[in-house]
């Protein structure tokens, strides 16, 4: 059992999530700002080869962890150990595999320095993402939240010395993510190292519960990712560079509303995983259409605000990603039901239901990228990806609703009641700044 309440849990990822949130806008910020449309694009398209590699090769380790660890199925230390072992077998692949990604993926822009450092950048990313699996599923989500705010805000700091003060440019934006990565790296493995007996071994009934069960999780995160990011590589090839840079800030300015519902899912997937809330159905529709409605009201409010927000901010070259976030916002609001529903579902077990249902959406984005990037670039991209939210969305929804058996119509089926949950989370939040 949980030794703090769901919100309080909530509450701290959510604080996690702003201060990443910020330091993400505000590394955005300096590196459109120094960097311009180009430099930007050339950035994106750089680390998003390794985003998608890395979303494969980590097989699943975090999600299988939290799980595991949650049932309590296995000696912690014995396990932690497979994972430190599995580790390092698939930092080297990752490497291996974008390496000959970019072999084929050539762009002149980018040297061998920049892919080398990019490169390194891979293993250390998976040390962070598999500690991070470790803490959540022992329910230490302060250790947890600790090193998910800590690489962005480091990535801020060292992007302002080396790309803006130093101007260093995009090796300097490079340098700065691996640095960031190195650093938390080291501090996960120590906490790790600290806290359980970590031994050079092959427990083999682990390893193979933890790839089987991971591989379910890896191929669910990876065909999300490409939902997400396969839009900027064909970007790349269909359009230019500068619309890569218009439709990257777009999209991470976007993405940021995910920030509340991806704090509940997670708190939702380590209590599920520990045998709590797995019945409380009651206790989670109220909170996604509650979440539902916060996450419409500020996308609202961005729709409006953003031509006059993102030149002031971004530099006026970037005008034009304002119309392109304004195109995917109705796909990130539509996204938060399923950020919220597939925490319950990944911690019964069941996080092959993404991919099943999300393979379709990735395949009809990819078609309609093909149709629409070469006549409307950046904004094509964002109705593509609104598509496919829209229907993975509705594909999931149907799934769930019959699973639990209730009506397809009750994720709208809004009640007063629904907001008890946002005034206990608005007190809570409250109580958390304020003492």
């Amino acid at each position: 059992m949980a030794k703090r309440g769901f919100f309080r849990d909530f509450v701290g990822v959510l604080n996690s999530n702003i201060v990443s949130l910020l330091s993400a806008l505000l590394m955005v910020v300096v590196l459109t700002r120094v960097l311009g449309t180009e430099g930007y694009g050339t950035y994106n398209a750089l680390i998003v080869i390794p985003l998608i590699v890395v979303s494969f090769t980590h097989l699943g380790i975090r999600g299988a962890s939290i799980y595991l660890l949650g049932i309590k199925k296995y000696d912690e230390n014995k396990l932690v150990s497979s994972v430190i072992l599995i580790l390092a077998g698939s930092g080297l692949a990752g490497m291996i595999l974008s390496a000959v990604a970019f072999w084929f993926y050539q762009v002149p822009a980018f040297n061998l320095l920049l892919i080398t450092l990019v490169l390194f950048i891979i293993p250390l990313r998976l040390t962070t993402i598999y500690a991070g699996g470790i803490f959540y599923g022992k329910d230490e989500i302060k250790q947890a939240n600790q090193l998910n705010w800590m690489i962005n805000l480091l990535n801020l700091v060292l992007a302002v010395v080396l790309v803006w003060w130093l101007n260093f440019g995009l090796t300097g934006a490079v340098v700065a993510t691996l640095a960031a990565n190195l650093y938390v790296a080291i501090k996960a493995l120590e906490l790790l190292y600290q806290q359980f007996n970590i031994k050079p071994a092959y427990h083999s009934v682990i390893v193979k519960h933890l790839l089987s069960m991971g591989i379910l999780f890896s191929m669910s995160f990876f065909v999300l990712q490409l939902n997400y990011k396969i839009d900027i590589l064909l970007l790349e090839r269909l359009s230019t560079i500068e619309e890569v840079g218009l439709y990257s800030l777009a999209t991470q300015i976007a993405e940021q509303l995910w920030q509340i519902p991806l704090a509940i899912s997670l708190v939702l997937f380590t209590r599920t995983a520990n045998n709590e809330t797995q019945s409380q159905l009651s206790n989670i529709l109220p909170l996604t259409r509650t979440t539902l409605i916060l996450v419409s009201f500020i996308a609202a409010t961005l729709f409006l605000i953003a031509p006059f927000v993102i030149p002031l901010f971004f530099g006026e070259e970037f005008t034009n990603s304002s119309l392109i976030l304004q195109i995917i916002l109705p796909g990130i609001v539509v996204m938060t039901v399923f950020r919220v529903l597939s925490g319950q579902l990944a911690g019964m077990g069941k996080p092959q239901v993404t991919m099943y249902i999300f393979v379709p959406a990735l395949i009809l984005n990819i078609l309609l990228n093909f149709l629409w990037i070469p006549n409307y670039g950046g904004n094509g991209a964002a109705m593509a990806s609104n598509v496919s939210y829209f229907l993975g969305v509705s594909g999931y929804w149907i799934y769930y609703s019959r699973l639990h058996k209730i009506s397809l119509l009750e994720i709208v089926h809004f009640r007063k009641s629904d907001f008890n949950a946002l005034n206990q989370l608005i007190q809570k939040v409250k109580s958390r700044w304020t003492n």
